[in-house]
């Protein structure tokens, strides 16, 4: 049986790292655990309202949300 791994971060996680994990595992949110307890949520959107962390947010939306095409 496979074993859903969850994914997730640490209070002390830099903004840039969390950013990529959402780019590179395609997910939205990430909760922040500490003493195996959440602690919180950060998201693209959280991500996104700092200027200097924009294009990272940009660059993990742009891979989350690639866009569908009907089938012809």
């Amino acid at each position: 049986m496979k074993r859903n791994r969850s994914i997730s971060v640490t209070p002390h996680t830099e903004v840039q790292e969390a950013a990529r994990l959402m780019a590179d595992k395609k997910i939205r949110r990430l909760p922040v655990i500490e003493n195996n307890q959440i602690v919180g949520m950060i998201s693209l959107g959280d991500v996104a309202t700092e200027q200097q962390y924009d294009s990272k947010a940009g660059e993990a939306l742009s891979k989350i949300s690639t866009p569908s095409r009907p089938q012809q």
